[in-house]
């Protein structure tokens, strides 16, 4: 699902119809979600998923939201970390954008919402948990309306900018990445959702590893976009057989660079 189609998968959904998932549906909802949990490590992570989207909507209105407006849907699935490790966060993030697509083949739309300035409690009385903290939550639903709408390719950095060889002195030329086949990998990759569009994502490839860095580190949103990238540059290397599955070891700092990850090409 390379290039167009799969970029026309990640659209959002910011309206819903007003409808509850039905049955057979909500049932399937459970399954995947709970097979993307024990594929990540149910030690480290859980998905938390509640169907009564009204009082979810009236619990986070005004202190959450996309772009600081909350979005009113019939089911909320939250990402509860249980432990500190910020690997975990990456993790979920990454099996997050997997379930959004086994979403989208039910036939359900969805949107990230951000709850980094949620006070814990409010949170906790929302989903009902003690152990962890939720560090992000997707909106689903019925999309309102059937229109794919296209993503923009018009206001993202260039891939030079977020490539490089060997170090961060050397930019990758369109030229190298074809060479080694990644060029449409990247150059797609790059319109996947991040914290404003900051784009925070760096890649040094090194032999044949990709090791992934964040600039300018700002916290969780931060290990959120980490996994969002990481999922697309998978997905968009199943047409060349590369290998999935990233060695996510965060080494959080203060340096402009904050390695996150390396995979395998």
């Amino acid at each position: 699902m390379l290039t167009t189609n799969f970029l026309k998968s990640r659209t959002s959904t910011r309206e819903y119809k007003d409808t509850a998932i039905d049955e057979a549906t909500r049932k399937k909802l459970f399954e995947i979600v709970d097979a993307e949990a024990e594929k990540l490590g149910k030690d480290d992570l859980s998905f938390l998923v509640n169907t009564d989207g009204e009082s979810i909507y009236k619990a986070l209105e005004g202190v959450a939201g996309y772009r600081g407006i909350m979005i009113k849907a019939p089911a909320y699935i939250a990402l509860n970390a249980l432990n500190d490790n910020p690997a975990s966060i990456v993790k979920g993030a990454y099996g997050m954008e997997e379930i959004i697509t086994k979403l989208n083949e039910l036939g359900l739309g969805s949107c990230w919402i951000t709850v980094s300035n949620v006070e814990k409690t409010v949170k906790q009385s929302a989903f009902n948990f003690t152990e962890g903290d939720v560090n992000l939550l997707l909106a689903v639903g019925y999309p309102l309306d059937g229109e794919v709408r296209q993503q923009r390719f018009d206001d993202r950095k260039p891939t030079e900018d977020l490539v490089f060889l060997g170090d961060f002195d050397t930019q990758a030329t369109d030229e190298d990445l074809e060479q080694r086949g990644l060029n449409d990998i990247f150059d797609y990759a790059k319109f996947a959702p991040s914290t404003q569009n900051e784009q925070p994502w760096r890649f040094v490839i090194v032999d044949d590893e990709i090791n992934l860095y964040i600039e300018n580190y700002k916290g969780d949103v931060n290990l959120i976009d980490a996994g969002i990238i990481m999922y697309y540059v998978d997905e968009l290397g199943k047409s060349l057989a590369m290998t999935s599955g990233w060695d996510i070891k965060p080494e959080i700092s203060s340096d402009k660079y904050t390695y996150i990850a390396t995979k395998k090409m």
